[in-house]
Formats: structure tokens, C-alpha cells, sequence
């Protein structure tokens, strides 16, 4: 369905009837020669020789007509299409340029006679000028590519055909020489089945040939046997005296000489067997007893190791103690001096008690000890060392040196006030050693 389907021609004008009415008068036949319009446009344009032949009509109604009846016009332009088209030949060689020149001019001639639509018309004309003349440019700028084209596929379709030519050639070859294998494989297989059939006969006589020679060997022995008791009978009759003599058959001691040769042959070659096989071998015994050793052995590594890990566990515990210990010592250092110095302060105070007490306890009705009992006193209750023995005799020689006593003897309120002068003597030199302590600090560390 055409889109502009509703479109009419506009009627004639006055003075376009006035013009028909006049051609029709003055021509009876207008000659219409084709324009040059289809050589404008671009410069590469095919260029095509003008029709020869003219378009003529007569009448002056030839652009419109009723209803069922083709104008005049169109006719002139059909009978001159089918003329033109007739008088060119297809074996030419522009034959569709010169089908585009005929319908070209007669385009042109339409073109003309519509004066209202002949901007138009030749827009139109003139765009498809220059399509065709742009791809008639692109398809003579392809010309090249399509001749390269052509060459590369006449060279591969050669490749392809060569390549063709070398399988075929080798194909052939191998097919030859399958040929070839198959026929020495049929001939092997002929000469095996021919071996085979020799070799199965010649068992079947070599089988024959073994039964007839036992048979002859058991013929030969009991022929031997028989003239070996024939001539031991012809000896015995001959010798009747040595009938109790062990007289053997030669035959018969070959024979076990021999039997003995080939079984002591085979128990060589078994024993040397066995030497080269089981030479390096263990027996039995000793490597069970190899086995409960290692065992054992193996038993008492895992329990020596068992200890060994839990002494170094315990040893690490310890290192561990040590250190914290040590770390502590640094921190506590003062603290553990003013201990120590109450403890010793504590001690002393303690046995000037048990001395007091002692000395109380050897004197409880009289007020008077002699010098070898308070010595006997000190020894029983402490045990003095070395250095201690000075300090003893000079208390014992400040309480001899009492006025109211005797040389011998010494008095308990004496020896009690000595006691406490003593602990009341070593308080300052406790308090003098922690100040040096305090002063010192890693004197006393070291």
C-alpha cells in the first residue's frame, strides 16, 4: 500500500491548455532528444553514448487520461523503453550500462514534461547519479583487493590441490606397503603353521623313538640279569666251597656307581644353591634372641626417657623458681635485712633466757656458782664455736671481778646483769649494721 495513494495531479492551468492547444495546431510530431543530465555529477560517472533514437508523440492529451486508459505519455515511454531495450544486445560488453542509459533518458523525458515536480525529480535523479557513482569508485577501488583475492585463492586452492597430491601419493605408499606387510605376514604365518606341524610330527617320533629304546634298555638289562645268574649258577657248580662268599655283579655295581655320581651331582648343586642363597641369612634362634634384646633394650630407652623428660621438666621448674626467687630477693632486699636483724635480736634475747634459766636451774638454793660449773652451763646449753670462746672468758673474768664475790665463785645476780648488758650491747651494733646495709646496699647483695 502506497503511502501517498490519496495524491492528484493538479488541474491544467489556462494558459497550459492554451499551450497544449497550440502545440497541437503548430506540431504533429515533437521530437524529444535525450538530455546530457546523466553525465553531471561526479568526474568518475560511467560514461555512456547518448540513445540514438528520439522520442516522438502526437496529440496534445498525451500526459493525462480517464478512467481505464493509460495517457499518451506513458505509452511513448513504454514503446520507446521496449524498442531501445530490444535493439541492445547482451553479449556487449557495457550491456547494463546502456539498459541504465535507456531508462536514464526516458526518466529524463518524464522529468521535463512534469515542469511542477522537476526540482524534485531531478533531486531525486541526481542523488542516484551520484550513488551510482560512488559505488562504481568503491568497486573500482576494490578491483585490486578482488584481484589479490583471486590470486591468494588460486594459490591455496594450488597448496590445497599439492598437499592433496602428497597424501594421496603417501596414502598410496602406505596402502603399498600395508599390502606389503600383510603378504610377509600371511608367508610368516604359512611358515610358522609348516614349523609347527614339523615340530609336533618330530615329537610324535621323538615319542616313539624313547618308548622303543626303554624297551630296549629293560630288554638289555633283563638279558644282563639273566646271564649274570647264569654264570653266578655255572661258578657255583664250578666252586661249590665258595657258595657262602658275597660274590656282586660288575653290571649292577657300575650302575649304582653311577646312580650315586648323579644324586651326589644334585645334592652339590642343591647345596651350593643354598650357600648362595641363604648365606648372609640369621637363623632362627639368633634372631629371636636379637629381637627380645632390642626389645628389651628399646622397653628400658622409653622408661630412661620418660625420667629424662621429667627431670628436665622438674630442672625447668626449678630454673623457673630460681629466677622468680632471685627477682624477688632484688625487690625484698631491705625488708629481708630488718627480718634477719629481728630474728638474731629474737635469738639472742632467746638464749640469754635459757642461759638465765640455766644458770637458775644449777643454783636455785644458793646465789653463788663457781667458775666450772657456769663454763659447764654454756657448753651444755650452746655449742660454742672458736670465735665465741674469747667473748665467754671475758664475761666470766668481769663477773670473777666482782668485789663481794670469790675467785672461784660468781654471783647469779652478777651473771643475770652481765646477760643484760650483753643483749643491751648488741642492739646498737644491730642498728649500726643496718645503717652500713642501708648505706651499702649491693655490698651487702654480693
Amino acid at each position: 500500500m502506497l503511502p501517498h495513494k490519496d495524491v492528484t495531479f493538479p488541474p491544467l492551468t489556462p494558459s497550459k491548455t492554451q499551450r497544449l492547444t497550440f502545440d497541437q495546431q503548430r506540431i504533429q510530431h515533437d521530437v524529444i532528444q535525450t538530455s546530457e543530465e546523466g553525465q553531471e555529477g561526479k568526474a568518475g560517472a560511467v560514461s555512456v553514448q547518448p540513445a540514438v533514437r528520439k522520442l516522438c508523440w502526437t496529440g496534445s492529451r498525451y500526459m493525462y487520461a480517464g478512467p481505464g486508459r493509460k495517457p499518451q505519455l506513458l505509452k511513448q515511454l513504454e514503446s520507446y523503453v521496449h524498442k531501445e531495450l530490444q535493439m541492445i544486445s547482451s553479449s556487449e560488453p557495457q550491456f547494463q550500462e546502456q539498459r541504465l542509459q535507456v531508462y536514464r533518458d526516458a526518466f529524463g523525458c518524464f522529468i521535463k514534461e512534469f515542469k511542477t515536480y522537476q526540482p524534485l525529480l531531478s533531486a531525486i535523479k541526481r542523488e542516484y547519479e551520484n550513488t551510482l557513482a560512488y559505488q562504481q569508485d568503491q568497486i573500482r577501488e576494490l578491483e585490486p583487493l578482488r584481484s589479490h583475492v583471486r590470486l591468494v585463492t588460486e594459490e591455496c586452492e594450488k597448496k590445497i590441490q599439492a598437499r592433496w597430491e602428497e597424501e594421496r601419493s603417501e596414502i598410496r605408499a602406505l596402502k603399498t606397503e600395508k599390502h606389503q606387510l600383510q603378504r610377509v605376514i600371511e608367508a610368516m604365518t604359512e611358515k610358522e603353521t609348516a614349523t609347527q606341524a614339523v615340530v609336533e610330527r618330530l615329537q610324535s617320533d621323538l615319542s616313539a623313538q624313547y618308548l622303543q629304546y626303554r624297551e630296549q634298555r629293560d630288554a638289555r638289562q633283563l638279558l644282563i640279569w639273566q646271564i649274570n645268574d647264569l654264570t653266578r649258577g655255572s661258578v657255583e657248580e664250578e666252586h661249590p666251597a665258595d657258595g657262602n662268599s658275597d660274590a656282586r655283579d660288575p653290571v649292577q655295581l657300575q650302575l649304582s656307581l653311577k646312580v650315586c655320581r648323579r644324586d651326589l651331582t644334585t645334592a652339590q648343586k642343591e647345596l651350593t644353591r643354598m650357600k648362595a642363597e641363604y648365606w648372609d641369612v640369621v637363623p632362627r634362634c639368633n634372631w629371636d634372641a636379637l629381637e627380645q634384646t632390642h626389645q628389651q633394650n628399646l622397653s628400658k630407652m622409653q622408661t630412661l626417657q620418660s625420667d629424662f623428660d621429667q627431670l628436665k621438666r622438674e630442672h625447668d621448674i626449678l630454673l623457673e623458681l630460681h629466677k622468680e626467687g632471685s627477682m624477688q630477693n632484688k625487690t625484698n632486699e631491705p625488708s629481708t635485712q630488718q627480718n634477719d636483724e629481728s630474728v638474731s635480736q629474737e635469738q639472742n634475747q632467746v638464749e640469754s633466757d635459757h642461759l638465765s634459766d640455766l644458770i637458775d636451774s644449777e643454783s636455785p638454793e644458793k646465789s653463788t656458782l663457781t667458775v666450772q660449773e657456769f663454763r659447764m652451763a654454756l657448753r651444755t646449753a650452746f655449742p660454742l664455736k672458736s670465735d665465741e670462746i674469747n667473748e665467754i672468758n671475758e664475761l666470766v673474768t668481769s663477773a670473777q671481778s666482782d668485789p663481794d664475790g670469790s675467785d672461784d665463785s660468781i654471783s647469779s645476780q652478777r651473771l643475770h646483769s652481765l646477760l643484760a648488758e650483753s643483749v643491751e650491747a648488741g642492739l646498737p651494733a644491730l642498728e649500726e649494721s643496718e645503717g652500713q646495709a642501708a648505706e651499702n646496699p649491693v655490698q651487702a647483695t654480693d
